[in-house]
């Protein structure tokens, strides 16, 4: 391959793909295209991260440091793929070191620049919201599938709250019950039914959904 960008251009699959052609032209010029030459480091591990990337062409590599050390390959990122999107969302430093291993073609943003993008241009910003959010329920989905389903079930401490029920007044003593009132026959007791209108006054939901149960979600 020509170590040369000739005429880079936004790709027209994955998630920019959805654009129409006027969008990922004035989406490109937020960014910047650039090459990366074997062994150039795109994302450093625990750098922060504040840019997204999409490759053009080429391979990289995601490697990730272990307890030991050591480093794992954790997968390669081809053409289309998209690297860094999550700090959009979630700031924070890379979890993970990704590298050309061999000459590729690569396009880069700002959080900033495409947060305004999306601001600017409402249409084009909601399909690449849409699209993004996509792409990483994709990618949580495929690290642990009974994970992904079992959020569904997230339970969460509600925070304290202070008790606003409203002041019930308390009613004088009545008069002990005269003879006559003690004589007089007793209606018998009416259960009422946990509802109103139909509609049950409390879930009562206390069961935990079954974890080989979840597969099927």
């Amino acid at each position: 391959m020509s170590e040369t960008l000739s005429k880079p251009t936004l790709p027209t699959f994955s998630w920019i793909g959805h654009l129409k052609e006027d969008d990922r032209d004035l989406l490109s010029s937020y960014g910047q295209f650039f090459p990366g030459h074997p062994g150039n480091v795109i994302i450093e591990e625990g750098a922060q991260q504040t840019e997204v990337f999409v490759v053009i062409s080429g391979k990289l590599e995601v490697r990730a440091k272990q307890e030991d050390g050591s480093e794992i390959v954790l997968a390669q990122v081809g053409p289309g793929e998209t690297l860094g999107e999550i700090s959009l969302f979630v700031p924070g430093p890379a979890a993970a070191t990704v590298s050309a291993v061999e000459f590729s073609q690569l396009w880069r943003i700002a959080d900033d620049d495409l947060i305004h993008f999306m601001e600017e241009n409402h249409g084009a910003g909601n399909i690449l919201l849409r699209t993004l959010a996509s792409i990483l329920a994709q990618r949580l989905r495929q690290m642990n599938p009974k994970v992904f389903g079992l959020s569904t079930y997230a339970v969460i401490d509600s925070p304290d709250l202070e008790d606003e029920s409203p002041e019930v007044e308390t009613a004088p003593p009545s008069a002990p019950p005269t003879e006559e009132a003690k004589s007089a026959p007793r209606t018998p007791a009416v259960e009422v039914p946990d509802t109103y209108g139909g509609k049950r006054l409390s879930t009562k939901t206390q069961i935990i959904p079954d974890m080989d149960e979840l597969e099927s979600i």
